[in-house]
């Protein structure tokens, strides 16, 4: 099951689509990005590609949107493309435990038992 995009990638997506917007949070996450008011020779168009730009600049030119690092997400459509759990560990520098714990669901909890040494 894919993670839900946060905020500011589900406004990328909404004016074009998830993957470009996934290839912005790869690019700039835990950055701002300015949508430029046109796409061609921006910044933009050299992440996503020139027709992908025109497409945010259409409906988002002149925002100033936080990019966030969305790395659970990014895992879940990395190993869609065939990435191996290494693989994504190193590009979104994480272990590759958490990866597998993303991917699987069965994140283990650190909370406690209060109540295990209790006779």
């Amino acid at each position: 099951m894919a993670e839900p995009l946060p905020h500011g990638l589900q406004v990328i997506a909404d004016a074009s689509d998830v993957e470009t917007a996934l290839k912005i949070a790869l690019a700039r996450g835990g950055s701002r990005l300015q949508i430029p008011q046109k796409a061609e020779g921006s910044v933009l168009a050299e992440i996503v590609g020139i027709d992908a730009a025109r497409k945010i600049v259409k409906d988002l030119a002149n925002e100033r949107l936080t990019i966030p690092l969305a790395k659970k997400a990014l895992a879940f459509s990395l190993a869609a493309r065939g990435w191996s759990q290494e693989k994504i560990a190193v590009e979104l520098k994480v272990t590759r435990r958490t990866i597998q714990y993303w991917l699987t669901g069965n994140t283990p909890t650190r909370q406690i038992d209060m109540f295990d040494d209790c006779a």
